[in-house]
């Protein structure tokens, strides 16, 4: 890292509710791939955790500058993408993310989450992984489940699905820590990021170590419906969309 860049502040995870916020430009990097702004602190959720990164804007002095993807590496949020009016430099500027990306990748990471939740309750299998992107979302359990199982399992998801949605339960984050993660006995992924803070986020008392965004309530995730479940190497997979999508 270089001396005169600081860590990333996380404004995402501390400000989840604001979408432009007042940031320092740190550096500007230019590279084959395109040109990358370093901020001091970022609304933007950086790809990872198997959710798509924020899109969006940073304008500063005499610049306008589209990102179309943040990185966090080492942790440092490195946003890349290519000025729309002048050329950026360092110093003050706003951030803003786009808020329709932003709040469909929510829909699916909570979607994910309650899916988890529901498939702990009905076999007390465990996520293991997650891909919440808008082209084909999945979870993976571990273990397997026989043809008969899976033929039940669909519908038994869906039906509980329905019932989480339609009590509107809060969906709620907090942050903790690995080894507190571990003495209440939580699955702990072994690829959980070094580089930000470790955080919990909890649907219907079932609690999972999450780093992405998410709705504030179940009732917002209406029209959730599972597409199927297949099991394979040892574990199972179950695929999810919105109907609306």
């Amino acid at each position: 890292m270089h001396p005169t860049i600081n860590k990333t502040e996380l404004a995402y995870l501390s400000e989840p509710e604001s979408a432009t916020i007042e940031v320092t430009v740190q550096a500007v990097e230019n590279g084959e791939e395109g040109t990358t702004l370093i901020l001091d602190r970022t609304p933007f959720y950086p790809q990872g955790g198997g959710q798509p990164s924020d899109v969006g804007v940073i304008e500063g002095e005499g610049y306008r500058f589209a990102v179309r993807k943040a990185m966090l590496v080492d942790g440092v949020v490195r946003h890349l993408g290519s000025p729309l009016e002048g050329e950026p430099v360092t110093g003050r500027a706003k951030a803003a993310i786009e808020p329709a990306p932003r709040e469909r990748h929510a829909r699916l990471h909570s979607a994910g989450h309650l899916i988890m939740t529901a498939m702990f309750e009905l076999t007390g299998m465990r996520a293991v992984k997650g891909y919440h992107f808008p082209d084909g979302a999945y979870v993976e359990f571990d273990g397997v489940m026989d043809e008969p199982a899976k033929a039940g399992i669909v519908e038994a998801l869906q039906r509980r699905l329905t019932e989480m949605i339609a009590a509107d339960d809060p969906i709620t984050s907090e942050f903790t820590t690995p080894e507190q993660l571990e003495a209440e006995n939580i699955f702990v992924p072994a690829e959980l990021p070094v580089d930000k803070p470790t955080r919990v986020v909890t649907t219907f008392g079932y609690r999972s170590p999450c780093g992405g965004t998410h709705v504030p309530r179940s009732g917002i995730l209406d029209g959730l419906r599972i597409r199927k479940v297949k099991s394979k190497a040892g574990r199972t997979r179950v695929t999810y969309e919105f109907a609306d999508a």
